[in-house]
């Protein structure tokens, strides 16, 4: 509360006149201040006129704008901003997208690599036991077949040589099961070429195994045979080929040895147009090798019986008991020789 100064009366803060003498109150400190904000961008001081020609011109202050704080986001920011307009900047962002995807690229095609050189092993092994299971397969077939050919006509089948029978097809007669077997009784020799089975052509094993699966144990059929680069016919008779005939076992000790270590079949005789078997090796001290058996010699006969094929001749050692004698025919060049030897014993 304050006092009119020209009459005394009590003035009230808010009144700006006196109710008394309606004098005018006198400002006081806090009316004359200016309470508004201040704005420092609109702020002008001037010290002087403004007007150039005036003696008390004074240009206007420089201002200068108030920077904003310069905070960690902000450094980012601007440096950021900052290197995208700079061109090396760019020319290393490009370098590294290229190396990235390079890298990608080569990894992605060294997977491909490896999965492609994987399923080709895998396919090789598949292959492999596809071979190996076809071999075992085939081989346990042969021995089938060779089981049921040897019961049902009493010899050893295998297939003709190209080289030595390079216009024929048939099945060749390695060696006879025995001297009673079928093969023996119909005068089948070993070395002879079966073509001809039944009245049905024999190509290969095959053929031959098919013919036999048609023909019942007992029966008797024509065989047509090729020996000595000559036709020849037979009649032999089927027995079962699921039962194989009784043949005694020889013991070693029991079993002949001539010494002739290695042979090869050889056509043909010298003037003749027989097959014979030419001694390659003889054994030292051998009952060959003391009969005079030598190197070059052809064999065509060992105790009586036609000689073709080294399983056939190794048979026929075989059932020769030891210290028993036999002859045995060869040709020695153009002329024919015999020699009587004492068979030794096989261990």
């Amino acid at each position: 509360m304050t006092n009119c100064q020209a009459c005394g009366t009590d003035i009230l803060g808010q009144d700006r006149f006196c109710k008394g003498c309606g004098a005018p109150i006198a400002a006081s400190v806090e009316d004359l201040a200016d309470t508004r904000r201040f704005d420092p961008s609109s702020a002008t001081v001037h010290t002087g006129s403004l007007d150039p020609e005036s003696p008390l011109y004074s240009p206007a202050p420089a201002t200068f704008p108030i920077t904003k704080g310069s905070s960690p986001l902000n450094k980012s920011q601007a440096f950021i901003q900052k290197l995208f307009h700079n061109k090396l900047a760019w020319l290393l962002v490009l370098v590294m997208a290229f190396l990235f995807v390079g890298t990608g690229l080569t990894i992605a095609r060294e997977a491909v690599h490896a999965r492609r050189i994987n399923r080709a092993e895998q396919a090789r092994e598949a292959e492999r036991a596809r071979k190996i299971k076809q071999a075992k397969q085939a081989e346990v077939f042969r021995r089938s077949f060779e089981e049921s050919v040897q019961n049902a006509m009493g010899f050893i089948p295998a297939g003709i040589s190209d080289v030595e029978y390079p216009d024929l097809q048939g099945v060749f007669v390695t060696s006879l099961s025995s001297d009673d077997s079928p093969a023996a009784t119909a005068h089948i020799l070993a070395g002879d070429v079966l073509t001809e089975l039944a009245e049905q052509p024999i190509h290969n094993t095959g053929e031959l195994a098919r013919v036999l699966g048609t023909l019942k144990a007992g029966s008797e059929v024509g065989v047509k045979l090729y020996r000595d680069e000559a036709p020849v016919t037979a009649r032999i008779r089927i027995a079962s080929s699921t039962v194989p005939p009784f043949q005694p076992k020889v013991e070693q000790r029991d079993q002949g040895f001539l010494g002739v270590g290695d042979v090869g079949r050889r056509c043909c005789v010298s003037g003749t147009r027989r097959w014979g078997l030419e001694v390659h090796r003889i054994i030292d001290n051998s009952p060959a090798d003391l009969a005079g058996l030598q190197l070059g010699d052809v064999i065509t006969e060992f105790d009586n019986q036609a000689i073709r094929t080294p399983n056939e001749l190794a048979r026929r050692i075989h059932l020769v008991k030891p210290r028993s004698k036999v002859k045995i025919k060869f040709y020695r060049g153009n002329s024919e020789q015999t020699i009587e030897l004492m068979v030794g014993h096989g261990w």
